[in-house]
């Protein structure tokens, strides 16, 4: 389906690529083209794939003022657009996916429960989060919250129970766009949520706690403590993840795996001494 131009321009820039690369390249296209071929002959269509999509794309509706009218996906803390995004997957998940249990917890994350035939076993706790950085991706973090739900969707609609329950929860915050409180949605249910974030403000002024309680949620430090988790109480944690960025669509290439990545810490540091000219001092 490419032009003769387009055409030219993909074997130029593979031009320097390892042989090795190259081979494995053109395995995995001849795979997908067997694919295409055989879903064609057979009238297969991926149903859930498509649903994941069309789910990310009617989220994708809700952008922040100043970035919606420019068509970029912009969706921070406790906004409008980010309220809007929360409801939704909180109907879909007890409308649409059978989820027992859906509510929208003190900091905004909403949470699903699907039970299993044994309410005493361990969960599996699976989710990402609903925000976004400024102009992001669609699929970045929200994947990880529509994949699970597209899961128990079919459970339920087969009518099946695993030996345990699966809770998700799409967390409201982990990009620390509105506030200096990364990890904010995650943080909350390990018992690491900073005290002095409440009065944090963001850049019209408006505190954290304030954005809390406009957004009807109590914004207070009790309840928000009351939303720790038990470790004992899980068998672990799954999340399924796509990180977006500009390089893979410079390049035209629809997918990169990720290989490593680096963790990022921060450190206040303070220097306690004096002044003093360089030479002439002690």
């Amino acid at each position: 389906g490419l032009a003769k131009a387009e055409i030219i321009a993909t074997f130029a820039r593979r031009l320097d690529n390892h042989p090795d690369y190259e081979r494995a390249e053109c395995l995995r296209n001849i795979h997908r083209i067997a694919e295409m071929r055989l879903d064609d002959k057979f009238g297969h269509t991926p149903e859930l794939g498509n649903q994941v999509w069309d789910w990310a794309e009617r989220l994708a509706q809700h952008s922040d003022p100043g970035y919606a009218e420019r068509g970029e996906l912009t969706v921070t803390y406790l906004t409008e657009a980010h309220r809007a995004v929360a409801q939704r997957l909180a109907h879909w998940m007890r409308a649409d996916c059978g989820f027992d249990e859906v509510a929208i917890d003190a900091v905004g994350n909403v949470v699903g429960v699907y039970h299993g035939t044994d309410r005493e076993a361990k969960r599996l706790l699976t989710g990402s989060h609903y925000d976004t950085v400024r102009n992001g991706g669609r699929y970045d973090g929200r994947l990880g919250i529509l994949v699970p739900m597209a899961c128990v969707r079919e459970l339920h609609r087969a009518g099946r129970r695993l030996p345990y329950a699966i809770e998700l929860v799409a967390f409201a915050e982990e990009e620390g766009q509105r506030y200096k409180a990364t990890f904010l949605g995650s943080g909350a249910l390990i018992g690491q949520f900073d005290p002095a974030w409440l009065a944090q403000r963001d850049a019209d002024g408006t505190s954290m706690q304030e954005a809390m309680r406009a957004a009807g949620l109590p914004g207070t430090l009790e309840t928000i403590a009351a939303m720790k988790r038990n470790v004992a109480d899980y068998l672990g944690f799954i999340e399924a993840h796509i990180e977006q960025g500009p390089v893979l669509l410079d390049l035209e290439l629809p997918l990169g795996v990720v290989l490593g990545t680096c963790g990022v810490e921060r450190h206040a540091i303070t220097f306690h001494g004096q002044a003093a000219h360089s030479g002439s001092t002690p």
